[in-house]
C-alpha cells in the first residue's frame, strides 16, 4: 500500500477514541428515559476500555455532566440531535500516518425521515478535529458496509442501490454497482462483495452491520436464518454468496453463523425492533453487544463471540429500547483509529 493510499481499518484495530452522542430526538417519546438509561450504560462500558468523546448539544451539556460518566468520557459541544453516530458522523480512515474523515453524503437514510440540522455533521466535525475530509462519490452511511481492514468491503444492494440513496438515472444496475465500486476504491475498498440485504428493513433498507461482523481478515460472522421465525427472504442467498466468495487477498471467505434471539423473548414486536448480536462494538479489549432476554441464544451468542475474539472481554448489555429505534451498539459508535497498527 502506498503512503498516500487510504485504508479503511477493521473494527478490531486499536482505537484512539470512540465518538458517541448524548442527544435524544423527541421522536423517542415515552421511551426517552429508558433509552437514556441504556445509552448511559453503553457509554460507561465503552469508557472502561477507551476514551469516549460524547457529542452533546450545548443546551444539554449541564444535564450530560450530571450523568457522572467518569473520567474517560469527554463531553464536547456539537450540533447533534440524534444518537446514531455510525451513520451521521464521518467514518475515520487512515492515510499514511494520519487519520482522515470520509463524508458519505448522509441523506437521512434515503430521506426516510425529515432532515435535521445535525445531519450535516461529517464535514464540520472533521474540521473541528483538524482532519482532512474525503467526500465519497456516492451516498451511503457508516452502517451500510463492513470491512476487514485489508480492503474487503461487504455492502448490500437493498441499501446502496436504493433509489432513495443513489438514483440510477439511465444506468443499469451493473453500471451503478461499478460506479459505487470505483467510489469505494478511492477510499480503500479493493474487493467489494455485494449481498442482497433486506429491502423491507425500515429506515436503513438493510444495512450490512445489522447481520454481519468481520472477526479477522477474510473471516465473518453472519446472522443465520432462524427456523422458528420469519427471516429476510434473501438471507440464505447472502450466506451462499459469502461462502463462494474470496477476500481482497484472493483467499476463500471463512463464514460462521449465529442465531438471533427468538421472537417469543422479544420485549417489543414493532417492525423497527432490531435485536441483533452482531451489531456490536469492538472496543480496545472488548466486544460489546446487546442481550435480549433469550437465555439460550444470549448465552450461545456470548460463546460464539468469545471464540471469535478470545483475547477480549465479551460484554452484553440490555438495549431493548435502543433496538426499538432500529439499531444497536455498533450504530451508536464511531471509532477513531490509532495510526499505529498492531
Amino acid at each position: 500500500m502506498s503512503y498516500n493510499e487510504i485504508r479503511l481499518p477493521a473494527e478490531w484495530e486499536p482505537h484512539a477514541c470512540c465518538l458517541m452522542a448524548w442527544a435524544l430526538h423527541r421522536e423517542w417519546g415515552m421511551y426517552a428515559d429508558a433509552v437514556r438509561r441504556e445509552l448511559h450504560e453503553v457509554v460507561v462500558t465503552i469508557a472502561e476500555y477507551e476514551t469516549v468523546y460524547l457529542l452533546t448539544p450545548s443546551d444539554q451539556i449541564p444535564e450530560a455532566k450530571r450523568q457522572s460518566f467518569g473520567p474517560n468520557v469527554e463531553i464536547l459541544s456539537a450540533p447533534v440531535d440524534d444518537i446514531w453516530m455510525r451513520d451521521i458522523a464521518p467514518t475515520f480512515a487512515v492515510r499514511g500516518d494520519a487519520v482522515v474523515a470520509i463524508d458519505w453524503n448522509f441523506n437521512c437514510w434515503g430521506s426516510t425521515r425529515s432532515a435535521r440540522p445535525g445531519d450535516a455533521l461529517a464535514g464540520p466535525l472533521a474540521a473541528r478535529l483538524g482532519l482532512a475530509t474525503i467526500r465519497a462519490q456516492f451516498v451511503a452511511e457508516g452502517g451500510a458496509f463492513v470491512t476487514d481492514g485489508e480492503g474487503t468491503v461487504i455492502v448490500t444492494k437493498s441499501c446502496l442501490l436504493n433509489e432513495n440513496r443513489n438514483p440510477r438515472i439511465g444506468r443499469s444496475a451493473h453500471e451503478q454497482m461499478e460506479e459505487i465500486e470505483r467510489g469505494f476504491s478511492a477510499v480503500g475498498g479493493r474487493k467489494i462483495i455485494w449481498l442482497e440485504g433486506d429491502a423491507d428493513e425500515p429506515f436503513t433498507s438493510g444495512h450490512a452491520d445489522g447481520y454481519l461482523l468481520f472477526t479477522s481478515p477474510g473471516a465473518i460472522l453472519v446472522e443465520a436464518p432462524d427456523p422458528e421465525m420469519p427471516t429476510p427472504r434473501n438471507r440464505s442467498r447472502d450466506i451462499d454468496v459469502l461462502q463462494s466468495e474470496s477476500d481482497s487477498r484472493g483467499g476463500a471467505m471463512t463464514v460462521n453463523s449465529i442465531l438471533p434471539p427468538r421472537r417469543r423473548h422479544w420485549r417489543f414486536r414493532g417492525r423497527s425492533f432490531a435485536p441483533s448480536y452482531l451489531n456490536a462494538y469492538l472496543a480496545n479489549g472488548a466486544a460489546i453487544t446487546g442481550k435480549f432476554g433469550d437465555p439460550e441464544r444470549d448465552e450461545a451468542a456470548h460463546s460464539v463471540l468469545q471464540r471469535s475474539f478470545p483475547s477480549r472481554d465479551i460484554r452484553m448489555l440490555s438495549i431493548d429500547h435502543i433496538a426499538l429505534g432500529g439499531g444497536g451498539i455498533h450504530c451508536l459508535t464511531q471509532p477513531m483509529p490509532s495510526t499505529s497498527r498492531k
